[in-house]
């Protein structure tokens, strides 16, 4: 069964398209301290972003369906790519971090090739969505990236809406971390000797974290969804969601920098850990690649 991704996370993700973990919304100003504040209650997602706690809860929870308690169980797999081969991308500017080519010089990243020919594929956005009425509320105020040898993490952030981004770096070099869609008005640095950097998503879309100073090349898709139940692929492809409410779901991958999604339906089982696979195809020919430098400004959700 096909679902398209991004109209499905449209409607239960997302209201239009990538990341942060623990404030309340009308708490700190940017660079401050976070205080500590009580644990939600269970019926209450947690939240670290700038918004109240009744506008989160307008987003991820409009219909005020109850909270899902009964039992789970996890998927987890490979997701894979066929097809070309992933091509250079083409006048990326290196010479401030030239470490950083290792991970951006390719429109996506792969890893090995498998036995039937496709290669394991990096920084695809996975998420269960078609769980019934039910309501899942996030648990972690904070979505951590970090930036590490000229790069971050990996190239897709996933984030549930409420969640505040945090950049941390491991690197000498500064830089400033910013949502494109979705900057704030104080400039702020990440080095590895700053505080992490908070950056908020506004509302659930889908966001482009770039650096503000020198490093041109620096791109990272961020997905602002509804609900926890979604992660991003390592190198070698893998990925697992737990918590899955028992039945039929939907597994859903995409990846943004080609516009390629999948989708099966899954019967989830009662703590089991279910292997699914899904493979997404690549042709250089006639699929149209999201442009590799975004300037801070607003763009469609690709």
């Amino acid at each position: 069964m096909k679902t398209r991704l991004l109209p499905l996370l449209a409607v239960s993700f997302v209201a239009a398209s990538v990341l942060a973990f623990a404030c309340k919304g009308d708490g700190n100003k940017p660079g401050e301290a976070f205080a500590a504040q009580p644990a939600p209650p269970p019926s209450a997602p947690a939240n670290g972003s700038h918004l109240k706690d009744s506008e989160v809860l307008a987003f991820v929870n409009p219909q005020h369906l109850p909270v899902y308690t009964g039992p789970t169980g996890s998927l987890e797999g490979t997701i894979t790519i066929t097809g070309d081969p992933s091509p250079d991308v083409p006048a990326l500017d290196y010479h401030k971090c030239p470490a950083g080519k290792d991970t951006y010089d390719k429109l996506f990243r792969v890893g090995a090739t498998q036995s039937n020919g496709a290669r394991t594929l990096a920084d695809a956005l996975v998420a269960v969505t078609g769980y019934g009425a039910y309501f899942i509320p996030e648990r972690n105020p904070v979505r951590s990236v970090t930036f590490e040898h000229c790069a971050l993490n990996a190239r897709t952030i996933d984030v549930t809406i409420g969640q505040r981004i945090e950049v941390s770096s491991k690197d000498d070099l500064l830089f400033a971390p910013i949502l494109a869609q979705a900057q704030l008005p104080a400039l702020m640095l990440a080095s590895k000797n700053t505080a992490p950097v908070a950056l908020y998503p506004p509302k659930p879309g889908y966001y482009t974290l770039i650096d503000r100073m020198e490093l041109s090349y620096l791109r990272g898709d961020v997905y602002a969804l509804l609900q926890p139940l979604h992660t991003v692929t390592s190198l070698d492809g893998h990925y697992r969601i737990d918590g899955i409410p028992v039945g039929n779901v939907t597994l859903n991958t995409r990846l943004a920098r080609i516009r390629k999604e999948a989708s099966r339906t899954v019967q989830v089982e009662a703590n089991v850990v279910k292997t699914v696979d899904l493979a997404l195809e690549f042709k250089a020919a006639t699929d149209v690649p999201v442009e590799p430098i975004i300037k801070p400004s607003s763009m469609p959700i690709p």
